[in-house]
């Protein structure tokens, strides 16, 4: 079975990795996809996303990295996924996620799979992890350590570059 575990990765956090690890055992395939939509600022590029995600997953060698501007459903009909992989940290997002797993079911016929958040990264979430690299934190147990220098060095130079795609 193949499996898209989607989200904005911006960073991509140690809770991030635990599910892609996770994931991996699961399903012959993870296909894992930085979205982004045109809207949305971020503050990392999707090239940026895009290696720090191929920087976290080498190891993985059931793992491929994407980069989607579209809808999710869209891109899973494109890579013939079986499945949709979320993770939970807890019950505020299981409700956000179960919405979500609805559309995605009635938009493109497409169940979601949960899984919920190893207790030691419950709490990490990129903006935390953005918030601590702009004041100079430590991010040791929020990131993974490859990229851990590259998410200082864009938050402390503001190297992000406005809406995606850009």
């Amino acid at each position: 079975m193949k499996a898209v575990y989607a989200g904005s990765f911006s960073p991509p956090t140690l809770g991030h990795l635990d599910v892609i690890r996770r994931a991996s055992a699961l399903f012959d395939t993870v296909v894992v996809a930085a979205m982004g939509q045109s809207e949305k600022q971020y503050r990392f590029t999707a090239q940026q996303r895009l290696d720090m995600l191929r920087a976290v997953t080498a190891r993985f060698d059931n793992v491929e990295v994407v980069v989607d501007g579209g809808l999710l459903v869209d891109l899973v009909r494109r890579v013939h996924a079986d499945v949709i992989v979320r993770g939970v940290r807890g019950a505020e997002d299981l409700a956000f996620e179960m919405q979500l797993a609805w559309g995605n079911r009635q938009l493109g016929q497409v169940e979601t799979v949960f899984l919920p958040c190893s207790p030691e990264y419950s709490m990490i979430s990129s903006t935390i992890v953005r918030d601590c690299a702009v004041h100079g934190a430590p991010l040791r147990g929020m990131v993974p350590d490859e990229i851990a220098d590259t998410v200082v060095q864009v938050m402390t130079n503001g190297a992000a570059h406005g809406k995606e795609g850009q």
